[in-house]
């Protein structure tokens, strides 16, 4: 029955069609509209993980850079460690300190008219004798040592 009267009165119904396609030209519209944005945002999220991934590469490029230096760096203190150990065990010889005692100094070693020869008689009453420690002495002494350490 409506589409009979929908005959009858062809202004209205021209009207009706009208709106109609006006609603889905607008429905059509905003789903493209939608489609659009969702084919928009696609790629942008796609460049903005890229962009991450990218910068996390060169921060770890970077890091291998400073490593790398840090590397060389040790290498060359443990150089100069090891040359500064020589240089300590060379100075440190005796040869090289009775070597700077007669040149730098002016020593000799003493003649037989140099030496002084001392006795020293001793008396057995004057030694004293090893005392015993009682438990509260070797505590004392135990306690005394653990408090050297630190």
């Amino acid at each position: 029955m409506l589409a009979r009267e929908f005959n009858y009165y062809p202004e209205e119904n021209r009207e009706i069609q009208k709106k109609t396609r006006e609603k889905v030209a607008k429905k059509n519209k905003e789903n493209y509209s939608i489609l659009k944005l969702f084919a928009l945002s696609i790629p942008c999220i796609f460049l903005g993980i890229s962009l991450l991934i990218l910068s996390r590469y060169a921060k770890i490029t970077s890091i291998r850079q400073e490593l790398t230096q840090l590397e060389k760096q040790k290498v060359e203190l443990e150089k100069e460690k090891m040359n500064l150990v020589a240089e300590l065990e060379r100075i440190k010889s005796s040869v090289k300190i009775e070597e700077d005692a007669i040149t730098k100094l002016g020593m000799n070693y003493p003649t037989e008219d140099q030496i002084v020869y001392i006795t020293v008689n001793v008396d057995e009453n004057t030694i004293e004798p090893k005392e015993e420690l009682t438990f509260v002495g070797k505590l004392s002494r135990i306690l005394s040592m653990v408090l050297n350490f630190f």
